[in-house]
């Protein structure tokens, strides 16, 4: 049984170790959403013979892994993974595969899974300098909300640090009132753990973010963590819908001020809901990363 841990602050250089070499562009391999999360997924890991094992749940009940991280035989890791479960008398499931990841697993272990995608899981992945420049006839709505943002607001944009991390946290309960409250048994009270813990350990977890300063008050901010070397992850982004033009603004100046050294920037899934899906998609993405879970064909 391969021995896993509870992910801790202190584990954030050792997983960063396997996260910083590979090149897959999913948000499942950064510290700072491991971390944050982890509550959520009861996120534990492993490290043997080379190899980064994480286990974690989709649900109370449902325990899954996610595609092991290293140098050497994936055929091997895989066996570790399916042996685990099977001495933990749970089903073996994979989450978060990618098709390149099933087709890594099924060329090391031909005919032995089956491969079950999910759409809500999805991740959107943009080229950069089109979030940048907003240039085209595509994106012409886009630039129409920034021209009237600009026209509305005495606005800057400045970076988070942690003189201004308390005017984040106002921002995002007035964010949660907005959307029902933050509460006890709210929808929302797992991404307020989430955000309370990010902005908890900020400079800790490596995040990079930058906020609005809008008539005087912090009324927008985005945050996030590179996923691999071409790659920016942006984990949160928050505006009060009564600043018109405050996701678009927030948006196109995080890129342009955080993100122009990567080629693409991955805004992660859209869960889902539709109206969230409705708004990735105007971005028109030019990667629609697919991800699903496998399992053993006789299972």
């Amino acid at each position: 049984m391969l021995n896993f841990k509870p992910v801790t602050i202190d584990d954030k250089d050792i997983l960063h170790s396997f996260f910083s070499r590979t090149k897959f562009r999913n948000c499942e391999f950064s510290f700072s959403n491991i971390f944050c999360w982890k509550h959520l997924y009861n996120t534990t890991f492993a490290v043997e013979d080379g190899f980064l094992y994480i286990r974690f749940h989709v649900a109370a009940d449902r325990a899954g892994y996610q595609f092991p991280l290293g140098e050497g035989s994936i055929k091997q890791a895989i066996e570790k993974i399916s042996a685990d479960a099977a001495e933990r008398n749970t089903p073996l499931r994979l989450y978060a595969i990618t098709c390149e990841m099933f087709k890594l697993i099924d060329t090391a272990c031909p005919e032995t899974f089956i491969y079950e995608s999910d759409r809500a899981w999805s991740e959107y992945i943009y080229n950069t300098e089109d979030l940048i420049s907003l240039s085209g006839k595509k994106f012409q709505s886009k630039r129409n909300h920034i021209h009237k943002f600009k026209r509305l607001y005495e606005w800057e944009y400045m970076p988070i640090t942690p003189e201004i991390i308390p005017d984040c946290r106002k921002l995002y309960r007035r964010w949660c009132a907005e959307n029902g409250g933050c509460g006890e048994e709210t929808a929302l009270t797992d991404e307020c753990r989430a955000t309370q813990t990010a902005f908890d350990n900020f400079a800790e977890l490596g995040l990079t973010g930058g906020a609005l300063r809008i008539n005087g008050e912090i009324l927008a901010y985005s945050y996030g963590q590179p996923l691999c070397e071409d790659t920016f992850g942006v984990h949160a982004e928050k505006s009060l819908y009564e600043i018109d033009g405050g996701f678009t603004m927030m948006n196109q100046q995080f890129a342009e001020h955080n993100c122009k050294t990567y080629k693409y920037i991955n805004r992660e899934e859209d869960l889902g809901l539709e109206s969230l899906r409705k708004a990735k998609l105007s971005y028109h993405p030019a990667i629609l990363l697919e991800k699903g879970m496998i399992r053993k064909k006789n299972e």
